[in-house]
């Protein structure tokens, strides 16, 4: 009767039967991937804890440019970065820097030469997108940030559980000139630079001020005046003093536990950009 089948569903007839209990409660389902982040990806407590990245890769290309014409596709002409130990105390332990030669627009303009400090004989000297890559990687492996042996553009670094990342001042550097280049040129885009860090995001966040009035303006107002050394728009000494940023920033307590940007699996790029009013 109605009684009975009340009965046959449990004990008080509101609890799971005790032929279900016996079965390891196979009625309750697993946690999805969205139980545990949430809708909107936050962390939860079963996440596994971010760690801080031990090195930071920061770098600042140039590339080719005019004040009087558009110059399509944009190629880069020096290739630096600047490698920082964030455990304390941080400081700079490597650096590289390599000057390329552009293929589709092989003379520099007057302006990118003044702007730069570039010559042109310092490109005509300088090596392919490609093989300045492949130099790149090779000074990962040297600093121990990447392992394997060399094979074209540094497309055979072992990246699984990397604990460094790259810092740009901007999103540009990669997100648009390198991966456009390779593009342009037939090469494969290198997974190591697949996501980087957005330093002006991180900067306001930290100092809670946009990052305004450029690099040298920027370096100034958080390590003091007269901080910023060498000439701007050279892209060793643009990486030298974005470093001098990070590690201020190192020092005043910022822990730097993940990439701002990157690119998803369909191509296009995700993250965060810096806040414009």
């Amino acid at each position: 009767d109605g009684s009975g089948g009340e009965k046959a569903r449990g004990e008080s007839g509101l609890g799971p039967s005790r032929s279900n209990m016996g079965h390891g409660w196979a009625f309750l389902k697993n946690p999805t991937e969205r139980d545990v982040r949430g809708k909107k990806r936050r962390r939860k407590a079963l996440d596994k804890p971010l760690s801080d990245f031990k090195y930071l890769v920061v770098l600042d290309f140039e590339w080719t440019c005019d004040d009087r014409r558009r110059v399509a596709p944009s190629e880069i002409i020096e290739f630096p970065s600047v490698l920082v130990k964030t455990t304390y105390p941080p400081m700079v332990v490597s650096e590289f820097q390599t000057y390329c030669r552009p293929t589709v627009n092989p003379t520099l303009s007057t302006f990118c030469k003044h702007l730069t400090g570039i010559s042109q004989e310092d490109v005509d000297r300088g090596v392919s997108l490609h093989r300045a890559l492949d130099l790149h990687a090779q000074w990962l492996r040297e600093n121990g940030l990447a392992t394997g042996a060399p094979g074209g553009a540094g497309l055979d670094l072992d990246l699984d559980g990397r604990d460094w990342a790259t810092v740009t001042w901007g999103d540009s550097d990669i997100m648009t000139t390198l991966r456009n280049e390779c593009t342009a040129k037939g090469l494969p885009f290198p997974a190591h630079f697949g996501k980087w860090i957005n330093l002006k995001v991180l900067f306001q966040r930290h100092y809670k001020r946009e990052a305004k009035g450029g690099l040298k303006a920027c370096v100034e107002s958080c390590c003091g005046g007269n901080s910023f050394e060498g000439r701007p728009h050279s892209g060793i000494v643009d990486s030298r003093n974005t470093a001098k940023i990070v590690m201020h920033m190192l020092r005043t307590g910022f822990r730097f536990r993940a990439n701002t940007r990157g690119f998803g699996p369909d191509g296009l790029a995700w993250g965060q950009q810096r806040r414009k009013k």
